[in-house]
């Protein structure tokens, strides 16, 4: 047990991933808060269509030296390889992931001509070309009228074999985790385990005991919050039930009772927006959202909670919307910030319109959320709005239809 638990803390140490691979990637994982709130970039169609543009011709040159290599082909081919990344990318944003597909087997060809001389550099991309390629099919699978099966199946193999030339690739481990939770076709049973299927394989016993980080990892799961934040910021699962049901399980077994409940607040709005779980023979909505939520049935003063909630996603909007107004204004004046350094310079937040039937907001909220992101929000559910969030044994679900 102890050489198991030592094992696992090593994969949690290890870097930790989304799929994609991209000039936009974040060094870091987004805060919780924002992550759930939505108060993260999701640039326009324009965005990346101009980015593809700025790579085209190195890509077109990379693919004539693929075609007649000559004795520069390994240093050229090298300074190439991460302009395929950055077109593959904007490929998918834009929902042509066919494309994005052969770019990046364009890009494999190019990496198999190079490997001998470089190949640490081989290495490195060969990972992101797994990632890369495996998200796309992930989302042409997800996208499609009648989804092929056959690419999650490429999927997870490209993953698996990712995974054996390194154990500890923790992008390839957690992205194979939902692509083979996808492939099994997970169904509810009603009246089995009171936790809902999800992609970690958590049941009902693993929130027995104390509620930490500990929990994560004897439950096989540790270091799975920092992927999902980046799954869920930079691919996607902002709009995907499952994707947040998870998050909010985790958060859980971590010990962060409020993040998970926000997040499970998350889970519930895209219910209610008509998003559905991929668990076959789900009940309907206003069942779902209980049984999405019955890890946190003994939370108390959740009504204060989802007011804090609220106001968390206005504010998340707005931040949203502004950057989106500021980037759409300078696209037209050709402006990106790959090419700009200054970029961002002149961008300042537009604050949100209050409703004229809205309660003033207390002096106190908005500094935090403006000033400091939405990391201080547990401050604010308690000194502003009253909120003690107590957890005690497990009583029955809470009815929440209305939500």
């Amino acid at each position: 047990m102890i050489v198991r638990l030592m094992l696992l803390a090593v994969l949690v140490s290890a870097p930790l991933y989304a799929g994609l691979w991209d000039i936009d990637r974040p060094a870091e994982s987004p805060a919780a808060y924002d992550v759930i709130g939505g108060r993260f970039d999701e640039f326009p169609r324009a965005y990346y269509e101009s980015r593809y543009q700025r790579v085209r011709p190195v890509i077109e040159a990379a693919a004539k030296l693929a075609e007649n290599p000559d004795s520069t082909i390994a240093d050229r081919a090298a300074d190439a390889l991460s302009a395929f990344d950055d077109a593959s990318v904007a490929h998918l944003r834009t929902g042509q992931f066919t494309e994005a597909i052969i770019l990046l087997d364009s890009k494999s060809h190019l990496m198999a001509l190079i490997r001998r001389e470089r190949a640490a550099t081989v290495r490195q991309h060969q990972a992101r070309y797994v990632a890369n390629k495996a998200s796309c099919l992930h989302h042409r699978w997800n996208a499609g009228a009648t989804p092929d099966a056959g690419d999650l199946r490429l999927a997870a193999e490209l993953l698996r074999d990712l995974l054996k030339e390194d154990q500890y690739d923790s992008d390839a481990r957690w992205s194979l985790r939902e692509v083979e939770w996808l492939l099994v076709a997970p169904h509810f049973v009603s009246g089995a385990d009171p936790v809902f299927p999800n992609m970690l394989g958590l049941r009902d016993a693993a929130f027995r005991n104390t509620l930490d980080d500990t929990a994560l990892i004897q439950a096989g799961i540790g270091g799975c919050l920092p992927w999902l934040a980046r799954r869920i910021a930079y691919e996607g699962g902002w709009r995907d039930v499952d994707v947040m049901y998870a998050y909010s399980l985790a958060l859980y077994l971590s010990g962060r009772t409020e993040e998970s409940l926000f997040a499970w607040f998350r889970v519930c709005e895209l219910i209610d927006a008509g998003v559905r779980t991929r668990v076959s023979n789900a009940p309907a909505p206003g069942a779902l959202k209980r049984a999405l939520g019955v890890h946190l049935e003994s939370v108390a003063n959740q009504p204060d909670a989802r007011a804090v909630y609220s106001e968390l996603r206005q504010r998340a909007d707005a931040w949203r919307a502004s950057r989106t107004e500021y980037v759409t204004a300078q696209l037209k004046l050709g402006r990106h910030p790959d090419t700009h350094a200054d970029f961002w310079s002149d961008w300042k937040l537009a604050e949100p319109t209050q409703p004229a039937d809205s309660p003033p907001v207390s002096s106190g909220v908005s500094p935090a959320l403006l000033l400091g992101g939405f990391g201080g929000l547990l401050v604010l559910l308690v000194l502003i709005l009253g909120v003690t969030l107590r957890v005690s044994r497990r009583g029955t679900a809470p009815h929440l239809d209305e939500l």
